[in-house]
């Protein structure tokens, strides 16, 4: 790169201790209970993923004479990829490989320096994103992916150091949300949605644990998603069509004849489409890569 790839390297092999500590090196552990459970997760430090490794690659993908792509193997596996995606000099987009398959990923989507979002794999397949949504350098929303969707989301929507709201989604359109109010750690509100409109809303008025209020919407509920949410910003499969209610003694209508909704291809989440816009722009980088320079990691 512009750099030489090293005066970045410097914060590029910075990785956070706790995490480490928390997994022995590999993919840190996080919590996976459902919507059900609302664990009052701590917002977590952003740091950068370490991508060292026996050997390195330069490459100059844009015939500028300047690399913007490093490869990095241990071995004849590579280890990790990092991107400088806007040709600015700094790393934007760096991927972590396990078994020839990504299995970590972060981004810098505004290009200022600092770590905005961070992807973790299975088998190649996303399987949940930590997003800095405050610019502060922390962790402070959870996305998980059920599928092509978004199936739950945690997230501190106060910013005051931890997890304050749970949101369940169904096909990926919001189906519950659990709020933690007064900052204890423990839910006093609850909200229940369908095909994206506010149906009921409970609360735990004397803070037992348990809801003690009620208010019922029904069809008069505001909406407040209308599309269903894609996790990793791929175009989203047709949503079954909802039968429409039959009157008492009508005959039922045929198969079929109910009208489906339109297809989503970007989702609400913003995140979800800069991910795919990034993604698409470093794979335009490498279109036609040139090896500037090959050899041992410092």
């Amino acid at each position: 790169m512009r750099y030489g790839m090293h005066t970045t390297r410097a914060y590029s092999l910075v990785v956070s201790m706790a995490w480490l500590s928390a997994c022995g090196g590999e993919t840190p552990r996080v919590e996976t209970a459902g919507i059900g459970d609302a664990v009052p997760r701590k917002v977590e430090p952003l740091r950068r993923f370490e991508c060292d490794g026996d050997r390195e690659a330069m490459v100059d993908a844009t015939g500028d004479g300047y690399a913007n792509v490093r490869h990095v193997f241990e071995g004849n596996a590579q280890k990790c990829s990092e991107l400088d995606v806007n040709m600015d000099g700094r790393v934007d987009v760096t991927r972590m490989f396990k078994d020839g398959k990504l299995e970590r990923e972060q981004h810098d989507f505004d290009f200022d320096g600092r770590l905005d979002e961070q992807s973790y794999y299975v088998n190649g397949k996303l399987e949940r994103k930590e997003l800095d949504t405050d610019f502060d350098g922390r962790v402070d929303a959870w996305v998980y992916c059920s599928g092509p969707y978004v199936g739950r989301l945690e997230r501190d929507r106060h910013h005051r150091g931890q997890v304050d709201t749970w949101e369940g989604y169904e096909l990926g359109l919001l189906s519950t949300v659990r709020y933690d109010d007064n900052h204890d750690g423990r839910v006093e509100r609850w909200e229940t949605y369908k095909d994206g409109r506010l149906i009921q809303v409970r609360y735990d008025s004397d803070l037992d644990g348990k809801p003690d209020q009620e208010e019922n919407h029904g069809t008069d509920g505001p909406v407040f998603a209308k599309d269903a949410v894609s996790c990793d910003g791929s175009p989203l499969p047709e949503r079954p069509a909802t039968p429409a209610p039959q009157t008492p003694g009508a005959p039922a209508a045929p198969a079929g004849s109910g009208t489906p909704s339109a297809p989503n291809a970007a989702g609400g989440a913003a995140t979800s489409a800069s991910s795919s816009q990034a993604r698409s722009d470093a794979n335009e980088a490498g279109a036609a890569p040139a090896v500037v320079a090959e050899g041992k990691t410092p």
